[in-house]
């Protein structure tokens, strides 16, 4: 059998990929760029699906095709509509024409009543689907939880801080599955004669929201702490500034609707039932590197932010604050002399305000904070062949180029990993 896993890049559906690959299947990764994934893989861009001409003649010999694309906040051109509407009904027309067998849709949890775009885009294409007369399988998850998710690992970061932040009493309900269950529920749905699959993906129980974020403290193995009631107001703002796209208003607005349903049909399909995550995964504990992972998950927006102001104020005082005359000095000391030193003090204060900013903003931030590096340590070479006397101030203005070369680069490895 040919199956492919359409989005095998994220979470679920890496998960999804990962899951299969071990088994006599014949699985194939689709993807926006094959060469990110090892093993055979083709490309599926759901950003501009509309224009593969060839997408039909992509999914010739497939038996089934798993569709795990999803976003949870729109950014970079990737729209609601696109992504989980008009992308997954090209991608279903095409699947008809190339007569595969079986489409298993990943859809959301209060995708039929939710009434934020995320959940109404989502609808859009199930019900597509449903009228199209092919054998379907539609699958609703709740929370998905596993070592690798975002939403895990934001979960993790909240409950190691020193107050538990909730949203209202934090009394919201949800009913979070384990990626494996959701795996396991993919490896049936293969197997299955059924034509036409419905199926809500929860654990066994429900947990409120607090009562989850106190569960991953004491996973941390954290001491308990207070709880605080944090406003929605501004949520979106946050989000940009944390650069968590899972921080935003439509994300409080389904979490208020609530994120539970029955679980019998699940475990009548599967023929046992999903363990709660009280059960699963609070019964356990953490171990050094995740604890420390969540520790540090959050510090990764501030270290953008400091950074970047740090740029910004020394570009500020340099040109406008700092003594003119003591600031052209050190242009004279490693031999640059007037009529130059002025202009080039006030194009380098001008460009360090600007590397500030697009570090704050988050703008190619890979390639920004490797062009800081650079600049940086070419700064400090030049002062220490020209003038290495700077290195003898009593407030070490050179020395400090050190501490803040290692900070960069801590970040850089943290967008490299998140």
């Amino acid at each position: 059998m040919k199956i492919l896993v359409i989005g095998a890049t994220g979470f679920i559906g890496k998960s999804i990929y990962e899951g299969l690959k071990n088994t006599d299947y014949e699985i194939v990764s689709g993807i926006r760029n094959p060469k990110r994934l090892d093993g055979l893989s083709i490309k599926i861009d759901f950003v501009a699906l509309q224009q593969d001409k060839e997408l039909s003649k992509k999914l010739v010999g497939f038996d089934v095709v798993i569709n795990c694309v999803g976003i949870i906040a729109e950014r970079d051109g990737q729209t609601f509509e696109q992504m989980h509407t008009m992308a997954p009904i090209v991608l279903f027309d095409a699947c008809k024409n190339a007569q595969v067998r079986k489409i298993i849709q990943i859809s959301a949890l209060g995708s039929q009543n939710g009434t934020t775009l995320y959940h109404t885009s989502k609808n859009k294409a199930d019900e597509y689907l449903k009228g199209l007369g092919v054998d379907y399988a539609i699958l609703h998850p709740s929370i998905v939880y596993g070592d690798d998710g975002k939403s895990t690992a934001l979960f993790q970061a909240l409950a190691s801080l020193p107050l538990t932040p909730i949203i209202g009493d934090g009394s919201q309900k949800l009913q979070p599955i384990d990626v494996k269950d959701l795996v396991c529920t993919i490896k049936t749905l293969i197997l299955s004669k059924e034509k036409k699959i419905e199926l809500d993906l929860v654990g066994e129980e429900s947990i409120t929201y607090k009562e989850l974020l106190q569960g991953f403290r004491k996973y941390l193995g954290f001491n308990p702490t207070k709880t605080i009631s944090v406003p929605t107001f501004g949520t979106d703002i946050i989000g940009k500034i944390l650069d968590e796209p899972t921080v935003n208003n439509d994300n409080i607005i389904m979490l208020n609707e609530g994120n539970i349903a029955d679980v019998k049909p699940l475990s009548i399909f599967l023929a046992y039932t999903p363990i709660g995550i009280k059960k699963n995964l609070f019964a356990k504990e953490a171990n050094n590197a995740q604890k420390l992972y969540a520790s540090l998950y959050l510090i990764r927006p501030l270290l953008r932010l400091v950074i970047g102001f740090v740029w910004i104020w020394s570009g500020i005082v340099s040109a406008f604050l700092y003594p003119q005359e003591k600031a052209l000095l050190l242009l004279h000391d490693i031999g640059i002399s007037r009529p130059l030193d002025l202009p080039l003090l006030y194009i380098a204060s001008f460009l360090d305000i600007v590397l500030g900013i697009l570090t704050i903003i988050g703008y190619k931030l890979k390639l920004l904070l490797n062009l800081q590096i650079i600049v940086i340590v070419s700064y400090t070479l030049l002062l220490t062949v020209l003038a290495p006397f700077h290195w003898l101030h009593p407030f070490g203005p050179v020395l400090k180029n050190i501490p803040l070369v290692i900070t960069i680069y801590i970040l850089m490895k943290m967008e490299q990993y998140r």
